[in-house]
């Protein structure tokens, strides 16, 4: 017999253990994106998430057992309490990290790689606070230290600026190599300052680049010149090309407010030196951030943005942690009518998380925050709907293994059927 059952209340509590995912995950992603690997972020953030909501819903059960039966609750609920972690935090949270390995993990080449422009100072007050000349020996190590395929330039500046390397792309160690030498034969110092002029010099750069808004500026001074931050700053905040700065506070404290302001305005980190010697450390600092790290739940900046193969990845890597949840309430509950149920409405779900967000992110009209909100409370909700979509086939009693064994123990056996009673507990 199959009947059709559904726990309002159920559906209720897994959209609030959704909720509550949802808002432990922006926590997660907000303190400890960059400082975590990826892998281990989207872990716990897919772990804790399946945690609540498997949570959310046993307790409804509990209240109202309108799936699993008052039998479940009075004799089994006690095992599902013991299951809830391992299938939903652990088995989740460990899958989830397998698949951010394999959708952070680079399987195609694509064209237009990410851009690097380094706008180095070469004023004559770079004397002081660069005596030893150690300022392009560091641009050459992050050079060094730039990922394959990407584009880079290297502009010095003073009164005026001067393309040392024209935007090329480190397809190999013999280019690294070259652009390295050029940085090393460079010229002394002398002159003033000129930012907003680099800063104007570094954008018609770009602008040859056909993916030229998917770059990133590394400004390098010492010094203060008169900038009109909005005027300068509106064509890269347009672009969304994000400037990091690098400045000797020890030196001018209006230029270190300068290029605070220059970083803050773009979205960039300002990195404060107190002694050249510091510069090649910082300069590897930032390299680390302009690594993009594509992972489940954000959008791809990076060359791979239009990429069908990752978008596909995306999706599935949902279907799968849909699908999971979907076992684990099964394996919560103990019961394998309602499993089935669960799991084609969590591979449901999953799909229709993987499309919401794939479609947001490329159209770029929703912000990353709400997407996820969404794909978040999809998933909970429809997996708690399926029972009622789903027929549930139901035995006289318990559907439980655990139900069954502890009736076959129960029966008395009378000598004449020993034979029967060993074959009725094979056949559980």
């Amino acid at each position: 017999m199959r009947q059709r059952k559904i726990n309002l209340l159920m559906v209720l509590c897994s959209l609030v253990g959704g909720g509550i995912g949802y808002a432990v995950g922006e926590i997660l992603l907000a303190n400890f994106s960059g400082e975590w690997p990826t892998w281990l972020l989207m872990g716990l953030y897919f772990g804790q998430y399946a945690f609540f909501v498997g949570l959310m819903c046993l307790v409804a059960e509990m209240v109202s057992p309108r799936l699993n039966g008052q039998g479940w609750k009075q004799r089994y609920v006690g095992a599902s309490w013991k299951m809830l972690v391992p299938s939903t935090f652990l088995m989740i949270g460990v899958v989830a990290m397998l698949l951010q390995f394999a959708y952070g993990a680079t399987f195609q080449t694509t064209s237009g790689s990410d851009n690097i422009v380094m706008l180095l100072d070469t004023s004559g007050s770079m004397k002081r606070s660069d005596p030893n000349n150690q300022l392009f020996p560091a641009a050459g190590d992050m050079v060094q230290k730039m990922e394959q395929g990407t584009n880079v330039a290297v502009i010095s500046f003073n009164d005026r600026s001067e393309v040392v390397q024209p935007l090329i792309q480190l397809d190999s160690q013999t280019v690294k190599d070259e652009v390295v030498q050029k940085l090393l034969q460079q010229a002394g110092t002398s002159g003033g300052t000129n930012i907003e002029e680099a800063l104007r010099t570094a954008l018609e750069h770009l602008q040859t680049s056909q993916k030229w808004n998917h770059s990133t500026i590394v400004l390098m001074s010492d010094g203060y010149s008169r900038v009109d931050l909005e005027s300068a700053l509106a064509p890269f905040k347009q672009a969304n090309i994000v400037i990091h700065t690098v400045g000797m506070s020890a030196v001018d404290a209006e230029g270190t407010n300068l290029l605070k302001q220059i970083s803050a305005n773009t979205g960039g980190s300002y990195f404060d030196v107190e002694h050249a010697d510091q510069i090649t450390g910082v300069f590897g600092q930032i390299i680390e951030l302009t690594r993009q790290e594509r992972t489940l739940v954000s959008d791809r900046s990076d060359a791979t943005e239009s990429s069908a193969l990752y978008a596909s990845l995306r999706v599935l890597s949902m279907v799968i942690i849909g699908t999971l949840m979907g076992l684990a309430l099964g394996l919560i509950f103990d019961n394998r009518h309602l499993a089935k149920s669960f799991i084609v409405g969590g591979a449901i779900s999953g799909l229709l998380a993987g499309l919401v967000l794939e479609s947001g992110f490329s159209s770029g009209d929703w912000p990353e925050m709400l997407l996820r909100l969404l794909a978040t409370l999809l998933m909970a909700v429809v997996v708690a709907l399926f029972t009622l979509l789903i027929p549930v086939a139901v035995n006289q009693g318990s559907s439980s293994f655990q139900a069954r064994l502890s009736r076959s123990k129960a029966l008395p056996v009378r000598s004449g059927d020993a034979g029967k009673q060993n074959s009725k507990r094979f056949d559980l």
